[in-house]
């Protein structure tokens, strides 16, 4: 973690990229750094976190940086598009009107979307996903 110089100072190493054996050892090897190392540490890596005036946070932003650095996060899965997406509402509304299917009405047109939608699911003419 430290190196001893011969004036009994000392000088942080920190391990390079890779070299960690998991994210478990790498959270105990960042317990043992001051905030300051921490960050200079992250600024030799060339990282950006978000600064906060609270200690403990801006600690936390930093080290949560570095972990990102050595154990970068899964990318989120793509959502897949709706089914839904080729009709208008307009369109939906008119198919239920055309059916004579219910659909119990509301100011907000999202709500009003869904609500078609289920109904219209429900009497089979459009398909579910």
């Amino acid at each position: 973690m430290a190196k001893k110089t011969q004036k009994n100072t000392q000088v942080a190493v920190y391990p390079e990229k890779g070299t960690v054996a998991d994210e478990k050892a790498l959270k105990k090897l960042i317990k043992g750094y001051t905030d300051l190392e921490l960050m200079e540490w992250a600024t030799l890596e060339g990282l950006t976190w978000k600064p906060c005036d609270h200690e403990s946070i801006n600690r936390m932003r930093v080290a949560m940086a570095i972990k990102e650095l050595h154990f970068p996060s899964e990318p989120k899965a793509k959502k897949s598009d709706s089914p839904y997406k080729k009709y208008t509402t307009e369109q939906l509304i008119e198919m239920a009107v055309d059916n004579n299917i219910p659909v119990e009405p509301t100011d907000d047109m999202k709500i009003m979307r869904m609500r078609t939608i289920m109904m219209l699911r429900a009497h089979g003419l459009v398909e579910a996903k």
